[in-house]
């Protein structure tokens, strides 16, 4: 769906809004224990956090407040879904925009809006290798995550694919790193505490040498330890008339660190394969 510059400031869906906006007051979601933190003019307004209320009868109930917020909202979801949204100015030029995307659940609700910071001659000069930020807000309108990605040249240069996963105040979560690999493409995912690595990724076999030799429909399996964890796939949905970017979580033990480490190799895969090239 193509939009114009004024609509993507203005709203990413229905249930999320770009970190640009500002002064709007939290929408109605029911009965609350938590409001939202007060704030100048100058700064978001959040919104309150979801509770859900438990009891062993009708008379007893007690209400405990979630914290739903950050890479939390990750939790036990099966898959999550990478929609980028078109921009007009960027369909009618051959000048790239700062890309924009919305995560959503197998239920198609909105869990994230991401949006990309980036230079406008780094994208003219460099493409899809360009340095950037991509900064993640919640459903509380939070920045949750940031992915931070250096220029990259390709897994043979100096400057392999690779992108650092932060989230506030400043803590990093870990980061994907490319591998030098001749006939597949191949990634590791380490810890951001300790640099150990914990995933390994590997796409579809002979498509390692060129990043054109990779088909637009393509499969990569997320290991640890030689098992199945999760998996990212790029496939055309017909129902949107796109492509749409998903992950996998095969095992549903893994926490909501390593979900969101996942999601940011997802978009590393998709600015190294499927964005256009120079």
């Amino acid at each position: 769906m193509l939009q114009t510059d004024a609509v993507r400031n203005l709203q990413f869906d229905s249930e999320i809004r770009t970190a640009q906006l500002r002064n709007v007051d939290p929408r109605d979601v029911g009965p609350i224990s938590i409001t939202a933190q007060p704030t100048s003019t100058q700064e978001r307004i959040p919104l309150p956090l979801p509770i859900s209320t438990v009891g062993n009868n009708l008379s007893t109930s007690r209400t405990f407040s979630i914290p739903m917020t950050g890479y939390d909202f990750l939790t036990e979801l099966p898959s999550v879904h990478i929609e980028q949204t078109f921009e007009l100015n960027a369909a009618l030029t051959s000048i790239s925009s700062e890309n924009r995307y919305i995560v959503r659940s197998p239920l198609g609700d909105a869990i994230y809006a991401c949006s990309e910071s980036s230079t406008s001659n780094n994208r003219l000069l460099w493409g899809s290798s360009r340095p950037f930020q991509m900064h993640l807000l919640d459903r509380t309108h939070q920045e949750a995550m940031v992915f931070r990605k250096r220029f990259a040249l390709g897994s043979y240069c100096c400057q392999p694919n690779n992108i650092e996963v932060w989230i506030p105040p400043g803590n990093l979560l870990g980061r994907v790193l490319q591998s030098p690999s001749l006939m597949t493409p191949e990634y590791f995912i380490e810890d951001g505490s300790s640099g150990e690595p914990i995933f390994c990724i590997r796409g579809p076999d002979k498509s390692g040498f060129c990043c054109f030799c990779l088909p637009k429909e393509a499969f990569f399996r997320i290991d640890s330890g030689g098992d199945l964890r999760a998996s990212i796939d790029h496939k055309w949905l017909a129902s949107k008339s796109q492509y749409t970017t998903n992950i996998y979580f095969s095992d549903a033990k893994l926490s909501a660190k390593e979900r969101a480490l996942i999601l940011g190799a997802a978009f590393l895969i998709e600015y190294a394969f499927f964005q256009k090239r120079l």
